[in-house]
C-alpha cells in the first residue's frame, strides 16, 4: 500500500517535470536554498517533533532522511529503503506539513535563556 502511494506520487512528479533527480543534484552540489536554511532547526506539534539538521538529515516520524527542499514547496525525504516528497507551507512561524491528505502545523519554541 505504501509502496502503491509512493509510486503514484512519483508518477504524478515525473508528469509535472519534477523528477527526485533535481532534489538530488540541488543536495550533492551543496546548494542551499532560502527555504532550505529557513527550516532548519526543530520544530513542535501537538504530537512530535521534527528536526532539520545542518548536515541535511532530518528525524521524522521517529527514523532518519537526508532531506532536499524545492522552492515548489515539496520537501524530498530519503530514506535507506524509500522516497517520499511531503507539500509543505512555511508562513508566519508556522509549518505546515501534508501527509496522506493530513495536514499538520508546527512551531518552533525558542530557547530559554
Amino acid at each position: 500500500m505504501v509502496f502503491l502511494r509512493c509510486f503514484i506520487l512519483l508518477s504524478a512528479l515525473l508528469s509535472l517535470g519534477l523528477s527526485s533527480g533535481s532534489f538530488a543534484a540541488q543536495r550533492s552540489h551543496g546548494l542551499i536554498t532560502k527555504e532550505d536554511q529557513s527550516l532548519r532547526g526543530t520544530w513542535y506539534s501537538a504530537r512530535e517533533s521534527i528536526t532539520f539538521k545542518d548536515n541535511g538529515t532530518i528525524n521524522f516520524k521517529g527514523k532518519r532522511y537526508y532531506y532536499a527542499v524545492s522552492n515548489g514547496g515539496l520537501i524530498q525525504l530519503t530514506g535507506k529503503h524509500s522516497s517520499n516528497a511531503i507539500p509543505y507551507q512555511l508562513s508566519g512561524g508556522k509549518l505546515t506539513l501534508t501527509v496522506n491528505g493530513k495536514s499538520t502545523v508546527y512551531t518552533r519554541k525558542r530557547r530559554r535563556k
